[in-house]
């Protein structure tokens, strides 16, 4: 047998085993083996999420964890649906390629064909399996995330409205001293000899002693080198201008808030370390222990803010406008406050590390918020400003003076609520109230170092914008808009940043909370939405819409045009229109919100067109016209037009109709129609300059040279005839009376056109005096009457 024939079979096989693979292979993917093993494992998280939800449901820390196991799992299913979705949509394009399967009785196709479109069906098949499964899975996550948070909504609202005994009821505070101080003594010495064992069993207390008293070292160190600090600051202050720079001020500010903020960080940090990296008792303790360095780090921060911002001993040096009686009364409250709440934040941990009884957590909030409201007022009652209109300094002007009856209205509400028994509220006003205003002092900060960095330290002439220039390659204009473009941006994240974090649920004991995904977090939309009704949300949206489109319209017209080499013309059309674009943006999000669709309101209002299309038509004809003349700009903000008549300079251009204001210092309401269809003479269009022409008329006897020399002469003598243009003086007329003289001579400024015209009438009259030229004079040529008949 030839060797071919033995090798024929083995081919034959291989051709066959090929045949029955090529199915398999041209197989796609319905799921990978990764996302197998994702669904499967978010399968077992959901699972257990779930059988912990009802046993943390009053445990808000243990809500949020099992929040944050959850939400990773959504992610991962949405990714693998959106995965599948597109897996699914190929395979179904490729199916219908191949087309129907032929009817009964139709001529068979062709065997690969048919096997193909039944690879494609149980394809799509398992696909849509996968999918449905995955999805279902995805519903059930989404739905337990939702459960979660409607529970920790519900948690956060009983606590806070939780209802407790009046502190002014004798029982409460009977209670309190006979049995709820007694059983937390006894709580505290159980724990301060479970704490004993614990640390006896190692070297912990030879580390926690090494600890504390190298945080009492450094703590020292860092006080005394702010205090020297503090002494090199009023030196440098009182040999320094009397106006510093605006980055002098900051960067003081900036180091006034880290040498107060570095002993309590140093604390922090040491109790961190003492806690992460040794043994220091039970798990409770070290929750103690890590929430006693928060709050110092916190308070460290907070003081340090305060006293940044409202320098009270140097009022040059103040970044928040206020007076001097002002700015040490707001130091000096936050000072107390501040360690008031921080003595009442280590009290609370300390009752719940001991786990004793409710009453003691009731009371030491009490006491807290009364603390702070008593203080509060007396500070204000005691005050008695030196002057009656008080001199201010500082940077940023914020309504500070609305702080006097704010701060009333929270006094009724803490007071109100403490003899009502609602102590949880009062508890959660104070710690609100204050977090509030440390997050502001934080924020302006941040503002003003904004502010200065990307707008006075890249303006044109600063060496920070010279070295950016030359390393770009750019005009230092360009830098200078750069940074105000950046600025800008940097200014509405903080405000943002800010206003999250401000809505978030601050409290006294209300767990760890994300002010990205808890804002309003206490209050749903929905709810909010049933006690204003829609058209009130509508209404307080449009507001809203409309504080932003000012602020930007102002941010356009004050910091960025300028720096944009615009004439005022262009900035005032891009400013109207920014302003018209916002209050339409703000009116659709309003009427939206209200459930109006605005093709109804396009119907009505084609309904009724015709009726009050004609009350309208001027109306409209002065706002499509507006339209066109900021597109256009024929005319612009600044320019000295004439029309119909009436000669003045553009202050306003409004869609409806154009300001001008007059030499006689009033003001002309043109309608923009009248602009765009009759004639208008503007006079700087092309430039702001403009030809005066002086006109004279002289006795025939007068000398000729010396007339034009005298006109020549007052021509090129004045200040405000440009140089570039030579006077032009030409005879126009010579009749009976006398010749006249025509100076004409190009003025930098169209608003400087009557006054030139009137300088060279005096100059030229005084010249010609002296020089004894005369005017000519009208002659009257009388008629004798003729003879009597």
């Amino acid at each position: 047998m030839s060797p071919v024939r033995r090798l024929l079979p083995l081919f034959l096989t291989l051709a066959l085993a090929l045949a029955a693979a090529a199915p398999l292979a041209l197989r796609a993917e319905t799921i990978t083996v990764e996302e197998s093993q994702k669904v499967a494992e978010a399968r077992r998280i959901i699972a257990e999420v779930e059988r912990d939800q009802e046993a943390q449901a009053e445990n808000f820390a243990g809500l949020l964890d099992l929040r944050e196991k959850i939400e990773p799992v959504r992610d991962t299913l949405r990714e693998i649906v959106g995965a599948l979705q597109q897996r699914l949509t190929a395979e179904n394009a490729q199916l219908s390629e191949l087309g129907p399967a032929p009817a009964a009785g139709a001529p068979a196709e062709a065997a690969d064909v048919a096997a193909s479109r039944r690879q494609k069906q149980d394809t799509v098949g398992e696909i849509e399996r996968h999918l449905r499964a995955t999805r279902a899975l995805l519903v059930q996550a989404e739905q337990i995330w939702g459960e979660i948070n409607e529970a920790r909504r519900e948690l956060f609202t009983s606590r806070i409205f939780a209802h407790q005994n009046s502190i002014l009821y004798p029982r409460f505070w009977r209670q309190l001293v006979e049995i709820s101080l007694p059983n937390l003594r006894a709580r505290l010495g159980f724990k301060a000899e479970e704490l004993s064992r614990g640390m006896s069993r190692g070297d912990a207390w030879p580390v926690i002693g090494g600890l504390a008293g190298l945080s009492l070292v450094t703590a020292g160190l860092l006080t005394w080198a702010r205090r020297r600090f503090e002494r090199f600051r009023a030196s440098a202050i009182a040999g320094g201008e009397e106006a510093p720079s605006k980055a002098r001020i900051v960067a003081l500010a900036y180091l006034v808030l880290a040498m107060r903020a570095l002993p309590y960080l140093a604390v922090s940090l040491l109790i961190w370390i003492a806690v992460a990296r040794f043994d220091v008792g039970p798990e409770d303790i070290q929750t103690f222990l890590l929430g006693l360095a928060g709050a110092v780090l916190v308070y460290g921060l907070a003081t340090g803010a305060t006293h940044a911002v409202f320098s009270p001993r140097h009022a040059a040096y103040r970044v928040l406008k206020t007076d001097d009686g002002t700015a040490g009364r707001s130091v000096l409250f936050l000072d107390v406050v501040l360690a008031t709440y921080l003595v009442g934040l280590v009290m609370l941990g300390v009752v719940q590390l001991a786990e004793t009884h409710l009453s003691v957590t009731v009371a030491v909030t009490a006491l807290v918020s009364l603390w702070v409201t008593v203080t509060g007022a007396a500070l204000l009652l005691r005050y008695k400003p030196r002057f009656a209109d008080p001199p201010v300094s500082g940077l940023i002007a914020l309504p500070l003076h609305l702080m006097r009856p704010f701060f009333w209205v929270l006094a009724l509400v803490i007071i109100g609520s403490l003899l009502m028994g609602f102590i949880a509220l009062s508890g959660f006003v104070v710690g609100r109230t204050l977090a509030t205003a440390i997050i502001l002092c934080l924020a302006v900060l941040i503002y003003v170092a904004i502010d200065t960095v990307f707008y006075d330290a890249v303006a044109p002439g600063a060496k920070a914008n010279a070295t950016l220039s030359s390393a770009f390659g750019v005009r230092p204009a360009t830098v200078d808009l750069a940074g105000t473009v950046i600025g800008g941006m940097l200014r509405v994240a903080t405000v943002l940043f800010t206003i999250l974090v401000l809505f978030s649920p601050w409290g006294l004991e209300f767990g760890n909370l994300n002010p990205f995904e808890d804002v309003f977090f206490g209050v749903r939309f929905g709810e909010v939405r049933g006690w204003l009704g829609a058209a009130g949300i509508a209404v307080i949206l449009f507001s809203a819409g409309l504080l932003v489109t000012r602020l930007f319209v102002s941010w356009l017209d004050g910091q960025l045009l300028p720096r944009t080499g615009l004439n005022d013309g262009v900035r005032h059309s891009v400013t109207t229109v920014a302003g018209y674009a916002g209050f339409l943006v703000a009116m659709t999000v309003a009427l939206a919100v209200a459930g109006v669709q605005l093709q109804n309101v396009a119907l009505v209002a084609g309904a009724l067109s015709v009726g009050i299309g004609f009350g309208l038509q001027q109306v409209v004809q002065n706002f499509v016209a507006g339209l066109i003349v900021l597109a256009e700009r024929p005319i612009r903000v600044g320019d000295t037009i004439v029309v119909k008549g009436e000669e003045g300079k553009v202050t306003k251009i409004s869609v409806r109709a154009t300001e001008l204001t007059l030499g006689e210092n009033s003001t002309v309401i043109v309608p923009n129609s009248d602009i765009v269809s009759s004639i208008v003479k503007n006079r700087s269009l092309v430039d702001a300059t403009h030809r005066a022409t002086v006109r004279l008329s002289v006795a025939r006897d007068s000398d000729l040279d010396s007339v034009f020399d005298i006109l020549r002469r007052a021509g090129e003598e004045h200040a405000n005839v440009l140089k570039t243009s030579a006077p032009s003086v030409s005879i126009v007329r010579v009749s009976e009376v006398g010749i006249d003289f025509d100076l004409s001579v190009l003025c930098d400024r169209v608003s400087n056109l009557d006054r030139v015209r009137s300088d060279l009438y005096r100059a030229i009259l005084t010249a010609f005096r002296a020089a004894g030229i005369g005017l000519a004079e009208a002659r009257t040529i009388v008629i004798p009457s003729g003879p009597s008949s």
